[in-house]
């Protein structure tokens, strides 16, 4: 597994955890999984495409003076659009990969230096606020239960 790449999880690692608060994997088939490794672990980023429904949720949020750490939306390399839904960020082992996803029958990893740093910090807040018992919001992934399970 590489930092900054793009991959398919196993449906036995959703089985395993049982987390209800995790992204369903749609039959290993949701491709969108966002690879950042930090503390001893891979952290998988869910990605959505729904940028209308997550853009109003960041509009909101900064309107009231919060940050939005939670979320960012991005044009990936392949010049789509994306919603990093860093708040249901999770770890994972190599283990529960089930593949690479590619584009073109190549890995597909992100290539932006300027978006990786600024999904990489975003990350890293999320993850140690979580590991800290802070919960930043009712359906807050339980970060804790899936590092004792792996």
């Amino acid at each position: 597994m590489i930092d900054n790449g793009f991959y398919i999880i196993k449906d036995e690692f959703f089985d395993m955890v049982d987390d209800k608060n995790l992204k369903k994997n749609k039959g290993q088939n949701r491709p969108h999984y966002y690879c950042v490794y930090y503390k001893d672990f891979y952290w998988m980023i869910p990605l959505s495409t729904q940028i209308e429904k997550y853009q109003s949720i960041i509009d909101k949020r900064l309107s009231n003076n919060q940050p939005c750490d939670i979320l960012h939306i991005a044009r990936l390399d392949n010049g789509k659009k994306s919603v990093f839904l860093i708040q249901d960020i999770f770890p994972i082992t190599a283990m529960y990969i089930e593949r690479e996803y590619t584009f073109f029958n190549k890995p597909y990893v992100l290539t932006s230096e300027k978006l990786i740093k600024q999904i990489k910090k975003k990350a890293k807040k999320i993850i140690n606020l979580a590991l800290s018992g802070v919960k930043l919001m009712p359906t807050q992934i339980n970060v804790k239960s899936i590092i004792d399970k792996l």
